[in-house]
C-alpha cells in the first residue's frame, strides 16, 4: 500500500556513447528523465550547456511516411494489405536494421512522390471539370471568346438574366434598331443571352440591361470557339485520367510493402523518441549528462547494463529541496486494473498511500451491486474475457477489460444472492437458483416463501440500508487511512485527536440515526443505555472536531473555523446517503430487465401470429437485454467511480503527485521484443 522507493540519479557519458546510453535507457522502460534544459546548473557545471539536436528533418520524414501510408491504404482499399490484427514481433536490432534498408527507403520516397503527384493531378482534374461545366453552359455561344470584347464601333456582351426580365429586354430591342439580342440557353430561372449594340447607344443600353437584372459574364483570357475549347478540355482530362490510373496502379503495387512501411514508421518513431530524449540533457563538445528518477530496486541493474557500454558513470544524487519526485507504483495482479481509475483522478504524492488496492475491493463490489444480475454478470465476464484476450494478443493494455471482468464476477456473486437472472421472475427460477436469495429474502420483515406478490430483499428497504452501511464502512476506512497517513507524516498527536473526533462522530451518529429513523428501534432499545452511549460518542466527536478545526486560527477565528469543521458532519451524512445510488441503479436495471421479458411475453401470447411473434420476442429479448446490460455497466462504471473519487478519496487522498513517466516508445504497428519484455 505504499509507493515504490525512488532515487535521483546522474548519468555521465562520452558523446560517442550517447546513442547507446539512450538505447539502454529507453529499452529498459524504467527511467524517468529530468529535463535539465530548464534547470539552472551549479557553478561547477557551467561548462555544460543544454543539449541541442535538430530533429526537424526526421520529423518531416515521419510525417511524409504517415501520409504516404494513408495514401496507399486509400488507394488499395478493399484490394490488399490491410493492417494485420496481430502486430508482428521484431527485435530492436531487426527494427533498426529495417530503417537502413535503402531499397525500402527508396520505395517509401516513391510512394510519397506518387501521393504528391496524384494530389496535384486531382487538383488539375477538378479545375478541368469546373472549366468543362462552365463551357457546357455556354456551348451555344456563336462567336469566339475574343470577339466578346469592345471593338471600334460596336460592343458584343454575353451574360445571364432572369426569366422575368427577358420580355422587357425584347421590348428594348424592338425600340432600339442599334441593339440586337439572342438567347443562347434557357434555364428554369436564368437565361443565357448574347447582346450586340452600337457604341453610340452603349451607355443607354448597358444602363437598361442593368436595370433589368442583366449580369455580364467575364470570360477572362479565353480564346476561340466554345466547341474547340471543349475538345481541348476533354483531351486534357483523358491525359490526366491516364496519368492518374498509372499512378494508382503503381500505388497498388507499392502497397504490397505496406507491412514493411508501417514497421519502418515505428522504427523512425523509436529513433525520434530517443533523439528527442537527448534534449533533456546538458552537454559539452565531448560529454553528455542526464539526470533521471529511477526505482531504487532497479538502480543496480541499470548500473550493470550501462557499465557494459564503457566509460559511463551512474551516481545517486540528492533531490533539490523544492523538487517533487514522481510517484512510481507497482501493483499486484489483482489490483493492477484499477490503476485505470487512479490515473483518471491523479497520481499520489509521496505522502499519499497507494489508493489503487484500497479502492479495488470496494469498486468491484459496488460495480456488481449496480448491475445486480447474475446473468448479466456472466455475459459481461465472458465478453470482457474475450476483449482481454484480443487486446493481449495485440500486445495492448487490457486494464479496462480486466476491470470489467472482475466487475462481472462481482455481479454474478451479487446476482446470485439477489435472485437476479436476466430479469426472470423469482418464482419462475428453479429451486437451486432461489436458495441463495431466500437467505436474504427472509431478512425482509413479513416475507413469506412462495407468497405471490411478496417483494424480496432486492427491492426492499433492507437492501437500501445495506448499501448505506457499505458506504459507511468505506468512509470509515478513509478516515482510518487518513489517520495513518498523517501519523507517518509526523502529525501524530494532531492526527490521533482530529481523526478520533471523526471516528467517534461516525460511530455515534449513524447507529443512533439508523435505529431511530430507519430501523424503528430494531437495532437496540431507544430508551436503553446504549442510546446514551451513542449520543455521548457523537457529542465527544463533535467537540474534538470543533476544537481541532479552529486550533490554528486566532481570536474569534477559532470559533468560526471550528464551526465550519463541525459542519463537516452534515457533509459526512450526505456522503453516506450518496451510496443509495447503488440501490437505485440495481433496482432500475432489474425493473428494465423485467419489462423487457414482459414485452417479449406479450408478443408471444397476444400477437396471435405464432412464428412472427416468437421471432419478434427473441429480437426484443436479445436487443433489450444487451442494451440494458450495456447501460447498467456504463452507469455502474461511472457512478461507482464517482463514489471513489468524491466520497472516498475526499477523506485521505490528494492525487496531486507527479506521474512516473519512463522513457519508452510505444509502437503502433509492431511489437518490439525487448530484453525486459516480460
Amino acid at each position: 500500500m505504499s509507493l515504490d522507493a525512488i532515487s535521483k540519479i546522474e548519468v555521465l557519458c562520452h558523446a560517442q556513447t550517447r546513442e547507446k546510453v539512450l538505447e539502454k535507457i529507453e529499452s529498459s522502460g524504467k527511467v524517468h528523465l529530468i529535463n535539465m534544459s530548464e534547470i539552472e546548473q551549479s557553478e561547477d557545471m557551467r561548462f555544460l550547456k543544454p543539449a541541442t539536436l535538430n530533429t526537424d528533418d526526421l520529423s518531416d520524414k515521419i510525417s511524409s511516411l504517415k501520409k504516404a501510408i494513408q495514401f496507399l491504404e486509400d488507394e488499395a482499399a478493399g484490394e490488399m494489405n490491410q493492417q494485420p490484427s496481430i502486430p508482428p514481433s521484431l527485435s530492436e536490432k531487426e527494427l533498426m536494421a529495417l530503417s537502413e534498408d535503402e531499397n525500402l527507403l527508396e520505395k517509401a520516397r516513391r510512394a510519397w512522390f506518387i501521393a504528391i503527384r496524384k494530389a496535384k493531378l486531382e487538383g488539375t482534374e477538378k479545375e478541368l471539370e469546373q472549366e468543362r461545366n462552365f463551357l457546357i453552359e455556354w456551348e451555344g455561344l456563336p462567336v469566339p471568346f475574343e470577339d466578346l470584347r469592345k471593338s471600334e464601333s460596336y460592343l458584343l456582351v454575353a451574360g445571364t438574366i432572369e426569366k422575368e426580365g427577358i420580355q422587357q429586354l425584347h421590348e428594348l430591342v424592338n425600340e432600339n434598331p442599334l441593339f440586337h439580342l439572342e438567347v443562347i440557353q434557357k434555364k428554369k430561372k436564368l437565361e443565357r443571352v448574347i447582346a450586340v449594340f452600337h457604341e453610340s447607344v452603349s451607355r443607354e443600353v448597358l444602363q437598361s440591361l442593368g436595370e433589368l437584372g442583366f449580369s455580364q459574364q467575364d470570360f477572362g483570357s479565353r480564346q476561340g470557339m466554345v466547341k474547340d475549347n471543349l475538345k481541348e478540355i476533354c483531351r486534357e482530362q483523358k491525359l490526366v485520367d491516364s496519368k492518374m490510373r498509372s499512378l494508382h496502379e503503381e500505388a497498388v503495387k507499392l502497397s504490397a510493402e505496406m507491412k514493411r512501411f508501417r514497421i519502418l514508421l515505428d522504427a523512425a518513431g523509436l529513433l525520434l523518441e530517443r533523439l528527442n530524449a537527448t534534449r533533456t540533457a546538458r552537454a559539452s563538445t565531448s560529454v553528455f549528462m542526464f539526470r533521471a528518477w529511477k526505482r531504487t530496486r532497479d538502480l543496480r541493474s541499470l548500473r550493470k547494463n550501462l557499465a557494459q557500454l564503457g566509460e559511463v558513470a551512474v551516481e545517486e544524487i540528492e533531490p533539490e529541496k523544492d523538487e517533487t519526485p514522481p510517484s512510481p507504483i507497482t501493483e499486484t495482479t489483482a489490483a493492477s486494473p484499477y490503476t485505470l481509475l487512479t490515473d483518471m483522478y491523479g497520481q499520489p504524492t509521496r505522502r499519499d498511500p497507494d489508493p489503487t488496492p484500497l479502492i479495488a475491493p470496494f469498486y468491484a463490489l459496488f460495480f456488481g451491486i449496480c448491475i445486480g444480475d447474475a446473468g448479466y454478470g456472466i455475459a459481461l465476464a465472458l465478453g470482457s474475457a474475450l476483449g482481454w484476450y484480443l487486446v493481449r494478443r495485440r500486445h495492448g493494455n487490457p486494464r479496462l477489460f480486466q476491470l470489467l471482468f472482475q466487475g462481472g464476477l462481482a455481479s454474478i456473486l451479487v446476482g446470485i444472492f439477489l435472485g437476479g437472472w436476466f430479469g426472470i421472475s423469482f418464482d419462475s427460477l428453479p429451486g437451486f437458483l432461489q436458495a441463495p436469495a431466500l437467505m436474504l429474502n427472509k431478512l425482509v420483515p413479513g416475507y413469506q416463501v412462495g407468497e405471490a406478490g411478496q417483494e424480496g430483499f432486492g427491492v426492499s428497504k433492507q437492501f437500501l440500508y445495506l448499501t448505506l452501511a457499505l458506504g459507511l464502512v468505506q468512509l470509515t476506512a478513509g478516515i482510518v487511512i487518513n489517520l495513518r497517513k498523517r501519523w507517518r507524516a509526523g502529525e501524530k498527536f494532531a492526527a490521533v485527536v482530529d481523526q478520533s473526533g471523526w471516528l467517534l462522530a461516525t460511530a455515534g451518529l449513524f447507529p443512533w440515526l439508523f435505529n431511530h429513523y430507519l430501523l424503528n428501534g430494531s437495532l437496540y432499545n431507544v430508551n436503553g443505555p446504549l442510546d446514551k452511549v451513542f449520543t455521548t460518542m457523537l457529542a465527544a466527536g463533535a467537540l474534538l472536531i470543533f476544537i481541532m478545526g479552529g486550533r490554528e486560527a486566532k481570536g474569534f477565528g477559532k470559533i468560526g473555523t471550528g464551526a465550519y469543521a463541525l459542519y463537516g458532519i452534515v457533509n459526512l451524512l450526505g456522503d453516506v446517503l450518496s451510496y443509495s445510488r447503488l440501490f437505485a441503479l440495481a433496482l432500475s436495471s432489474a425493473i428494465i430487465a423485467q419489462v423487457i421479458n414482459q414485452m417479449a411475453g406479450m408478443l408471444v401470447n397476444e400477437l396471435g401470429i405464432p412464428v412472427v411473434g416468437v421471432i419478434l420476442a427473441i429480437m426484443v429479448v436479445v436487443a433489450g437485454h444487451i442494451f440494458n446490460m450495456a447501460m447498467a455497466a456504463l452507469s455502474g462504471f461511472i457512478h461507482t467511480a464517482r463514489l471513489q473519487f468524491v466520497e472516498f478519496f475526499g477523506k485521505f487522498y490528494d492525487g496531486t503527485g507527479v506521474p512516473f513517466k519512463p522513457l519508452r516508445y510505444e509502437p503502433k504497428f509492431v511489437h518490439i521484443e525487448r530484453e525486459n519484455s516480460k
